[in-house]
């Protein structure tokens, strides 16, 4: 390993440059025998590109790995994960899963799959990025046989970015389209409104003048004609024909291509600049923007509360739907859904949490980090419940629709369709429907600019002596590319491409990812070691060792596999809306999500192929951490593996018997030296006995190589 002695201090409080000059002022004969055999074997330092081990000061308030980089702050290391796992998933997924699955009774099966599944990933992940200061692929040093876990990782997030990215077009579009006096899904009156539009809400019926029946029905009458609308006809609301005839232009199946969406088209073109923009310098820009991103949501969700519970019907739909049903709870299903939510909640085996972890200070409390993230994670997840339930409240007061027979959708209808229906019908539509969509856009920016950034990073930290100085060329090559890869998902069967996205690849692969990562770090680099790594981060082990211990090693494989079985049993043909999805497609979708994980085979046999010795060589080359693996810098390596360190192993030496020792050594080997004047003498009570030099050679810790480097 090259190390280098750059820096301001080094470690004990010693500065590397009075290193040196103790070394230039004594000849290296002078050296007492024993620390001569230290450094006999120690190579020179030679540079390798800009990949070095610095002695830096630690403290202070500058950034603590200097090469690679740290959060300026603990608070933006906080805001940004948050951002990142609070997403899509709580937004139109949770809300769904909750409203279908017994209320409030579905927290429980939650729970428990987040307390076994998802917390425990989420937690192993964290460690290892902290740990290495490495991305999610060259994390992968610690069993270089799975680093296809980690290209996995970043295919599944290529896919996850466009998918993100178009959803944000969507929601600039309806932005865009808020700012107006009139919303143009609140009526028929537009060209894409068709024959069977139907009025849709009670407001809108009553301003036209018309009454509206027991049954549910409006009459007007329009030229001295009575004619009569259903109301509650959901097809043919405004809401759901503006969502597929002006944002979409959805055709009429999946090979059925139309014309590009150029106004979509210039949303996702601004998506992406702002990705660009706020990713330029790294987790330092990333860092500040979060403080926008993510807490203006919470901010405009407030806003949103305070006038939606206030409306008719609102805080009735919000008891109706949450209330418990316990019988659920007997239900495997239920418990199934659970499990699968809980890694669309937090967002784990992506590589997101390991690149995020991977720029915090080597001594950060990540522990408490984690409590306080998933805590977070589930208090948003709530509120998008009750903002969603009051709404469906307004909107069933609407229509004149009872409460328990009202239907929803999870994904972008829920968001797309019913919200912005409700908020149609709120006073002052535009304000509201323009905060909604404002949320929208930074909730999901937030998510998709720390998915970038894993990409980035983990290109980078691959080719760290060539691309990591040249980090904002990556991202601009990046971000053009991901341009051109999103503009096909703005034509008139996009909408089908990301449902077979979501079906297919954001679902099992993430679940094949967490089976094998837990594999490999609980029973190929060891619990044990694990749990080392961490106290040597927090100084303490976690609270419950033996709880930790036997959950990453025996509880979590099995639940994953459990999950696993249940996504695959659970396989039905897929639909959207009315349309069934011809049987090629679903071959289709199969190749797609099967392609990343390919990775993981083809990645395990080129690096055995790629390491020189026998097979049996081979084999303990791949399972076992790389020679480079550990602490980024030496100034913590050295706090557990001190003699791995060349300064390290100077300073183990007291000053002042390593001069005297010298000085004394050379005496007693020439006679001829005492006799010359120029000499320095040192009387013989001065000079270190040689039961001080042994016992100081003895108290040095022993050096055996161990997995944790």
């Amino acid at each position: 390993m090259s190390l280098s002695s750059q820096g301001d201090s080094g470690i004990i409080k010693k500065s590397s440059k009075s290193l040196r000059t103790d070394k230039q002022s004594f000849d290296e004969s002078l050296y007492p025998p024993f620390v001569k055999q230290l450094d006999a074997k120690l190579p020179d330092y030679s540079r390798e590109g800009d990949i070095e081990y610095p002695f830096e000061e630690t403290g202070g308030i500058g950034d603590e790995n200097r090469v690679r980089g740290n959060w300026t702050t603990k608070a933006d290391y906080l805001l940004s994960v948050v951002g990142f796992v609070f997403g899509l998933g709580n937004v139109w997924r949770f809300p769904f899963l909750v409203f279908t699955y017994g209320g409030l009774a579905f927290l429980v099966p939650y729970f428990v799959a987040l307390t076994i599944a998802a917390m425990p990933m989420m937690f192993m992940e964290t460690v290892l990025g902290q740990f290495s200061s490495l991305s999610a692929t060259a994390v992968w040093k610690v069993v270089p046989l799975f680093k296809g876990v980690g290209l996995t990782m970043i295919f599944v997030c290529v896919l996850i970015a466009i998918y993100l990215n178009i959803v944000s077009a969507w929601s600039l579009f309806y932005l865009f389209n808020s700012i107006s006096f009139s919303i143009p899904w609140s009526n028929c009156a537009n060209s894409w409104s068709g024959l069977n539009c139907t009025y849709g809400s009670r407001s809108v019926c009553i301003e036209l003048n018309g009454t509206i029946l027991v049954n549910g029905t409006c009459l007007l009458n329009i030229d001295n004609e009575t004619r009569t609308i259903m109301v509650k006809d959901g097809n043919e609301i405004p809401s759901l024909k503006y969502f597929h005839e002006e944002v979409l232009m959805l055709s009429n199946g999946f090979d059925s291509f139309g014309t590009l969406n150029w106004y979509l088209g210039i949303c996702v073109l601004i998506s992406w600049i702002c990705v660009f923009l706020c990713l330029f310098q790294g987790v330092k820009s990333s860092g500040k923007v979060v403080y926008i991103f993510v807490l203006l949501p919470y901010i405009i969700m407030c806003v949103l509360f305070a006038r939606l519970l206030t409306l008719a019907g609102s805080l009735e739909a919000v008891w109706h739907f949450l209330r418990p049903d316990w019988s659920i709870l007997t239900q495997l299903p239920v418990w199934g859904e659970a499990a699968v939510q809980v890694f669309y909640s937090v967002s784990c085996c992506t590589g997101g949490l390991i690149t995020l972890s991977s720029y915090n200070r080597f001594h950060n409390n990540l522990f408490k980090d984690i409590w306080i993230i998933v805590f977070v994670d589930l208090f948003s997840s709530l509120c998008a419940c009750v903002l969603t339930f009051s709404a469906l409240g307004f909107t069933c007061y609407q229509f004149s629709i009872k409460l328990d027979q009202i239907q929803i959708a999870d994904g972008a209808h829920l968001v797309f369709v019913f919200l912005a229906e409700a908020l149609a019908g709120v006073p002052v539509a535009p304000l509201y429907c323009g905060l909604f969509f404002l949320m929208m856009c930074l909730v999901i920016l937030s998510t998709q600019l720390f998915v970038v950034e894993t990409i980035v990073t983990s290109i980078c930290d691959e080719f760290p002596e060539r691309l990591r100085r040249n980090r904002r060329h990556v991202l601009t090559t990046t971000c053009a590319c991901f341009i051109l890869l999103s503009i096909p998902f703005c034509t008139s069967p996009g909408m089908y491409w990301l449902v077979l996205i979501d079906h297919f690849v954001i679902t099992w692969p993430l679940v094949v990812i967490a089976f094998l990562e837990c594999m490999a770090i609980s029973w190929i680099y060891g619990i044990d070691n694990l749990l080392d790594n961490i106290k040597w981060i927090t100084n303490f082990y976690p609270p419950f060792y033996m709880f930790w211990k036997i959950l990453w090693k025996f509880v979590c494989p099995m639940v994953y596999l459990c999950i696993l079985c249940f996504v695959w049993l659970e396989w039905r043909p897929l639909r959207y809306g009315s349309y069934e999805f011809p049987y090629w497609t679903l071959l289709l979708g199969w190749g797609i999500s099967i392609l990343p994980v390919t990775a993981i085979p083809i990645t395990a046999c080129v690096q055995l192929c790629t390491v020189k010795g026998s097979l049996v060589q081979k084999w303990r080359a791949v399972l076992n951490p790389h020679d480079s693996w550990g602490p980024a810098l030496a100034v913590h390596r050295a706090e557990q593996f001190p003699l791995q360190i060349p300064e390290a192993r100077r300073l183990l030496l007291p000053p002042e018997l390593e001069v005297n020792a010298k000085v004394y050594e050379k005496q007693e080997e020439s006679p001829q030296s005492r006799r010359d004047s120029r000499a320095p003498q040192i009387p013989r009570s001065q000079a270190p006995s040689t039961r001080s030099i042994a016992a100081t050679r003895n108290s040095l810790p022993s050096f055996e190589r161990e997995t944790a480097i």
